[in-house]
């Protein structure tokens, strides 16, 4: 199956969606919500739920990646344990019991097959409680950020015959999406805007607004929505984003013309049938150590990073796995960078079995297994392309197997195991079945995180997991 990014013309979209939403007689505001938070080790990002016209929240889905047990029924109540501290929730109740105190949560509690459910504004609350640490909460924004975890930035207008906007961030930046439109006008007129979307990074301003006049680069403005945060430089014309190795620094400059030479054309020799069929017929394993580069990830002990970590573990799962007959391969096999797309990108061109992403983090402690949360999946559209925010949309009940086997065979280990469904990306962009591991330090030793003996027992696991459930991940032609 073809998998695309393109979408609809903005004019025919929302045409299409105004009439379908008159027709049925329901609102036409089906966008996906989520509330991100950001901590001093990672951030992760949570769906929001509508009950009642009342925002609500899986309390396992806020608190697990912090290092929260997970959720169980004692009596009438609903308990779980973080940061050595007791949660107690009872359905239908308005108040939590913390610590041994009793907190308003400004609504009920509900429980929905197995998952307890509580208002999105008790999130503050439970947060600052558990951890005992600052917690500042931007409402509107679904923004929560756990201790001093704020990145800040410094916009600087460098003028000349090639106008510059110079962007210089306090932290090195994760994540980085961009996006330009252009409008047109009358009198040809035309306005060139260039977002700049900072999904994992914990980025504030104090200014919201800031004029240039006018010329290729006229105006940037600072905002946050649904999780994320975003500056939207606008001018004149269409300006390519240039990030500095360290990731501290991002440039706007004018984009140069480019230009196109003609290929000489060349013969090309059509793969015989049994090379065809060996393509399409192969199954592998493609493994993904996550960071790498100037992104370093999390830091354990002042000196080990995660990228360091994910490609010792991915390397020893590769090893497991081929001892197993199954092939793999790893997406980076040295110290460089890939954007979350590409890497997605790469993974869908390559026509892998299974993608298996691997992350090191904390808090918590153990391991969590991840596979993706789409709260709408969209359906493929005419010709059978898939929506590239939704991609993963066929492949879901593949992949929660996947995760399912991956966690008993860890938990078989004797190892400490959550397993949980989130939005993240890229497993929500990946075309094949697609899961996440994520290791975190035994209790409060980070030396842990170099044992090899640990490594070796967390990707045997892995690989006994994927070839419990190979027969059912298919090969994608």
């Amino acid at each position: 199956m073809r998998w695309s990014k393109q979408r609809l013309g903005k004019a025919g979209l929302a045409v299409a969606v105004v009439a379908l939403c008159c027709a049925l007689g329901i609102s036409a505001d089906t966008a996906e919500h989520q509330l991100t938070v950001y901590t001093a080790q990672s951030s992760y990002s949570l769906p929001v739920l509508d009950r009642g016209g009342k925002a609500y929240l899986n309390v396992a889905d806020l608190l697990s990646p912090l290092g929260a047990s997970q959720p169980h029924v004692k009596g009438k109540e609903w308990r779980l344990e973080l940061n050595k501290a007791e949660l107690r929730l009872t359905e239908g109740k308005e108040k939590a019991v913390i610590r041994g105190h009793q907190a308003d949560l400004g609504g009920k509690v509900l429980v929905e097959d197995g998952r307890v459910l509580v208002p999105m504004d008790a999130a503050l609350s439970l947060l600052s409680q558990l951890l005992k640490t600052a917690v500042d909460y931007h409402q509107p924004a679904r923004r929560i950020f756990v201790g001093n975890v704020f990145t800040r930035f410094h916009a600087e207008l460098k003028n000349g015959d090639q106008p510059s906007l110079v962007l210089t961030f306090s932290q090195p930046i994760k994540r980085l999406d961009a996006n330009h439109e252009e409008d047109r006008g009358v009198l040809f007129t035309h306005t060139d805007r260039t977002t700049l979307t900072f999904s994992q990074d914990p980025l504030v301003s104090d200014v919201n607004k800031q004029q240039f006049g006018e010329g290729a680069i006229q105006s940037l403005t600072f905002s946050e929505e649904n999780g994320a945060a975003s500056i939207t430089v606008t001018g004149n014309s269409k300006l390519q984003v240039i990030r500095s190795e360290d990731g501290k620094t991002i440039s706007l400059q004018p984009q140069a013309p480019v230009a196109v030479a003609t290929p000489e054309p060349t013969q090309q020799t059509a793969p015989s049938v049994e090379e065809g069929q060996r393509h399409t017929q192969e199954f592998f394993v493609m493994i993904d150590p996550s960071h790498g580069g100037y992104d370093k990830g999390a830091i354990f002990g002042g000196k080990l990073a995660e990228k360091e970590i994910t490609l010792r573990l991915a390397r020893e799962l590769r090893k497991e796995l081929e001892e197993r007959g199954i092939a793999a391969r790893l997406l980076r096999d040295s110290d460089i960078d890939l954007a979350l797309e590409r890497r997605a990108e790469i993974t869908n061109e390559q026509h892998a079995g299974i993608y298996v992403a691997l992350h090191a983090g904390r808090p918590g402690r153990g391991v969590r297994v991840y596979s993706s949360l789409l709260s709408d999946p969209q359906q493929p559209l005419a010709g059978r392309f898939l929506p590239w925010d939704s991609a993963q949309s066929g492949a879901l009940n593949r992949s929660q197997a996947a995760a399912h086997a991956v966690a008993g065979e860890l938990r078989k280990k004797g190892l400490t195991v959550a397993s949980l469904g989130m939005p993240v990306r890229p497993l929500n962009n990946i075309v094949a079945p697609a899961i996440a591991v994520e290791l975190a330090p035994e209790g409060d030793d980070p030396q842990s995180m170099e044992s090899q003996k640990r490594h070796n027992t967390v990707a045997s696991a892995i690989a006994s997991g994927i070839a419990q459930v190979r027969g059912q991940m298919g090969v994608r032609p």
